[in-house]
């Protein structure tokens, strides 16, 4: 007999991919933003408290026989086929859990707060309830709010940053203002909440990637010196990518909005670390859409470090520059130390076979356009 079905959305941060998904509200409530492909045609809903705690209740039950069987309960029939997200969860150490889609917030707190009860009470092991929201609706939260959130066992709050500055917002529809950005950091960080901000560099494009950079710098940094040493703000990079389909990609084709190459977005980081000055955070480069994974740290402690880095990856000779850029999109290179690899270089090399080579820019221009594969 199969234990009961459940519901799960479509996306989870990198740093979830073990922790138990429950889905609190469909798709997106917003559903503008001009890079974002996820939702597109997709309405939004809330879904019925009593539904989501049906849910919880049937992972639970299919947490217990997979704590018996295995993932095999899975392929046996036993276990609906959502429940090998359970089996990852456990294999895990059964310790963290996600709340989705995109903005579980937006859920009034008393809901969301019986929701995060019912988590804790059906997996006693979990340390760490997490869920994506909105600035626009967090800036809305009051402290009271935020503190029965925090009562009944939510520890972080993931946040769109994408950028601080008005201009980019803007162009971007993303609903909010870099002012928006500071209340509803400001607010998550003092409620006793982590915060973890995703920043996309490049996503001003060529012609506002100053603002980008400043505008961002100001919101960290003002977000960063609210948090807790105990705490601190957490910004983890999301390089930008234009993806087919998108109104970006609209933009983008009538040219309205040229994507930054992969050396002006390493140029960009350069100018950020710089502008954070002595921001105190914990920088993460843990997705495929960045080109340097090397670029993690704690700030400012390692800010020179990691200057060294992005400098390393300046001052190569532009062909080798756009040469790394490629191999590190079709998987070759990982590391900058990988581009002294005699194996590697042969192996980018072979990608090239039969066709003319190359120059620099063509190199630099297809590592742009590969970006969208991790979307």
């Amino acid at each position: 007999m199969t234990t009961p079905s459940f519901e799960q959305g479509p996306l989870r941060p990198p740093s979830e991919a073990h922790s138990l998904l429950v889905r609190v509200i469909r798709n997106c409530t917003w559903n503008r933003c001009t890079f974002c492909p996820v939702y597109k045609g997709a309405k939004s809903s809330l879904r019925p408290e009593e539904e989501v705690l049906a849910d919880v209740d049937a992972m639970a039950a299919a947490a217990e026989v997979l704590r018996r069987r295995g993932v095999a309960a899975v392929h046996e029939g036993l276990v609906p086929a959502e429940a090998y997200q359970v089996s990852l969860f456990l294999g895990g150490g059964a310790r963290t859990v996600f709340l989705q889609d995109a903005d579980p917030c937006a859920v009034k707190p008393a809901k969301l707060a019986a929701i995060v009860q019912r988590v804790r009470e059906r997996f006693p092991t979990v340390d760490r309830v997490t869920t994506y929201g909105r600035a626009s609706t967090l800036a809305r939260r009051t402290p009271e709010d935020l503190a029965l959130l925090v009562g009944a066992g939510l520890t972080r709050v993931h946040l769109g940053l994408e950028s601080g500055a008005d201009e980019v917002l803007m162009a971007i529809d993303k609903g909010c203002s870099g002012g928006d950005l500071i209340e509803a950091g400001e607010k998550v960080v003092r409620a006793g909440l982590e915060l973890c901000f995703y920043l996309m560099p490049g996503l001003g494009g060529r012609e506002a990637a100053a603002a980008h950079v400043a505008g961002s710098a100001r919101v960290i940094s003002a977000v960063a010196a609210a948090a807790p040493a105990e705490r601190p703000l957490v910004v983890r990079l999301r390089t930008a990518a234009v993806v087919p389909g998108t109104p970006l990609a609209e933009r983008a084709a009538a040219g309205e909005f040229v994507l930054p190459d992969d050396v002006e977005v390493a140029r960009e980081l350069r100018d950020l670390l710089e502008q954070l000055g002595n921001a105190r955070l914990e920088l993460r480069s843990d997705h495929m859409l960045n080109l340097l994974p090397e670029l993690e740290g704690s700030l400012p402690r390692d800010r020179e470090r990691l200057v060294a880095v992005l400098d390393e990856y300046l001052g190569w000779p532009r062909e080798e520059q756009a040469r790394f850029a490629v191999g590190a999109r079709l998987g070759i290179y990982r590391r900058l130390a990988d581009q002294g690899d005699p194996a590697r270089a042969a192996a980018l090399d072979r990608q090239f076979e039969g066709y003319r080579a190359p120059d620099a820019d063509e190199l630099l221009r297809a590592a742009t356009a590969l970006r969208a594969r991790f979307i």
